[in-house]
C-alpha cells in the first residue's frame, strides 16, 4: 500500500508511540491512516469518540517498521554507491598522478635534447599529448 509523505510522517510519530490527534495540517493523513487501519480512535472520558487520540493499531506499526527497513535499505544503497564514487575518484586522481610523473619524466628527457625550458616544453608536449589522446577518444 502507498502511504504520501505526510501520511508516512504520522504513522512513524506514531509509531514511536505518540498519539495524534487529526488537526490543520496533518488531519487528511490522520484519518486516511484510519481508514487504512493503521491508526484507531482510543477514547476517553474527555474525547468520547476518540478521534482526537489517534494510536497506532499493530498493521500500522508493520508498515512503519517496513517503511523504516526501506529508509534503512535506501541508506545502505547510497552508502554502497557513495564508496563506489570515492573509490572510483580515488583510482582517477592515482592515474592523473602516475601521468603527472611521467610527463615530468618526458620534459626532463626532452630538455636535454631541446635545451627549450621546462614550462616551454611541457607546453609541446601536453598539445601533443591532448591531440593524440583526443584522436584516440574519437
Amino acid at each position: 500500500m502507498t502511504l504520501t509523505p505526510d501520511e508516512q510522517t504520522v504513522l512513524i510519530i506514531a509509531a514511536k508511540g505518540e498519539p495524534m490527534m487529526p488537526v490543520g495540517r496533518w488531519r487528511d493523513p490522520a484519518n486516511a491512516l484510519v481508514a487504512k487501519g493503521f491508526l484507531r480512535p482510543r477514547p476517553h472520558p474527555g474525547d468520547p469518540t476518540g478521534f482526537s487520540n489517534l494510536h497506532i493499531t499493530p498493521q500500522g506499526q508493520a508498515a512503519a517498521d517496513d517503511l523504516e527497513k526501506q529508509d534503512d535499505e535506501a541508506l545502505r544503497d547510497m552508502i554502497t554507491g557513495s564508496n563506489a564514487i570515492g573509490h572510483s575518484h580515488a583510482k582517477i586522481r592515482a592515474q592523473a598522478e602516475a601521468i603527472a610523473v611521467q610527463m615530468v619524466d618526458l620534459v626532463e628527457a626532452s630538455v636535454k635534447v631541446t635545451g627549450e625550458t621546462k614550462q616551454t616544453s611541457l607546453e609541446n608536449w601536453a598539445r601533443v599529448i591532448l591531440k593524440r589522446a583526443l584522436e584516440l577518444v574519437r
